[in-house]
């Protein structure tokens, strides 16, 4: 039987919660139809052995591929390859799936023939409170073409990796192959855009996105750790972008124009900020490397972001261009 749905997971070092992530998927009326990848990347726990045992249980809906450590976006690239559902969506190994939502997404699927289809999703964190991101009625229940969406969204696409599920042809088609390590997401939930025709957006509260891990790479110690994870991952997108954006429509143009003036403005901050990079001895080598690939791969983002502004009124980077100085260091306030 053709999968409607392939669920890609995957995990390193999740013993303490890999059980619940499954259960999440597997415990559904729906359950022949998906496909569920768990991609093991190289953990030192029980994440390998409790994840074999749920495949004794379901051989039919869940495959476990057992690989060397490589990162986050190495596990995905292995899924992508590996994916034989018409549709492609990850799943952290710390999340979780909303049971019947899933059951509620899975017969839309069935009915709907689209790029990228966008579910609603849910923040869960640690102390037991939930904010949920459900999209406006109106958008929802049609299909309409990409560009039009992304107009009506003032350039922005208002999509994260829990929102997210594409049509596997697309990446699998286009050679997607996002960045191995860390912000891998971001590549994710970008690179593809480019080939996406149209879009879904359903108010089904899929996604169960837990937050307040110890680890997590978004928090200040995660950005620390990983600084050259984003940079590397940011240049990555940026220079895709200079390479096709003269093939890019209007609409999309504009919407990769916005999301990389950001990344380039955060990696940036990243780099000179006392907070994060800013306080490491390296971090102005740095700075520098990442300011001439900018200036040499995207003269539009070198000059967007000498206009960037810290508290509306410092124009940050465009000082240190001129004198060397980082002003981010000089204020605690900044």
């Amino acid at each position: 039987m053709c999968k409607i749905l392939t669920i890609a997971i995957p995990a390193y070092n999740m013993e303490k919660y890999v059980g619940h992530c499954l259960d999440s998927v597997l415990h559904t009326d729906t359950a022949n139809t998906i496909e569920v990848l768990l991609i093991n990347d190289g953990s030192k726990d029980s994440t390998l052995r409790i994840a074999q045992e749920y495949a004794k249980k379901w051989p039919e809906t869940l495959r476990v591929i057992n690989k060397p450590n490589g990162g986050w976006g190495s596990a995905i690239n292995c899924a992508i390859s590996e994916a034989t559902g018409k549709y492609f969506k990850i799943l952290d190994a710390d999340d979780w799936f909303d049971t019947q939502a899933l059951t509620d997404f899975i017969h839309l699927l069935q009915k709907t023939d689209v790029d990228l289809a966008a579910s609603s999703y849910t923040f869960v964190y640690e102390n037991g409170k939930q904010e949920e991101y459900i999209y406006p009625t109106h958008q929802c229940n049609r299909v309409i073409p990409f560009s039009q969406y992304i107009k009506e969204q003032g350039f922005s696409h208002n999509l994260c990796l829990a929102s997210i599920t594409f049509r596997t042809e697309i990446l699998q088609k286009n050679k997607i192959k996002v960045a191995d390590r860390y912000y891998a997401d971001i590549d994710f939930g970008m690179s593809p855009l480019l080939y996406v025709k149209n879009i879904c957006l359903t108010q089904t509260n899929l996604y169960k996105y837990y937050k307040g891990r110890e680890g997590q790479s978004t928090s200040i110690a995660g950005y620390n750790a990983h600084l050259q994870d984003f940079i590397d991952m940011g240049s990555k997108l940026i220079k895709n972008y200079a390479a096709q954006k003269d093939s890019m429509s209007p609409e999309i143009r504009n919407m990769y124009l916005k999301d990389y003036t950001n990344i380039a403005r955060f990696s940036y901050y990243l780099l000179m900020s006392p907070m994060y990079g800013g306080k490491h001895n390296n971090s102005s080598d740095k700075l520098k490397d990442f300011d001439t690939f900018l200036k040499q791969t995207s003269p539009e983002l070198y000059t967007i972001t000498a206009k960037i502004r810290i508290k509306r009124i410092i124009p940050y980077i465009q000082i240190w261009r001129k004198t060397g100085i980082n002003i981010l260091k000089l204020r605690t306030w900044i």
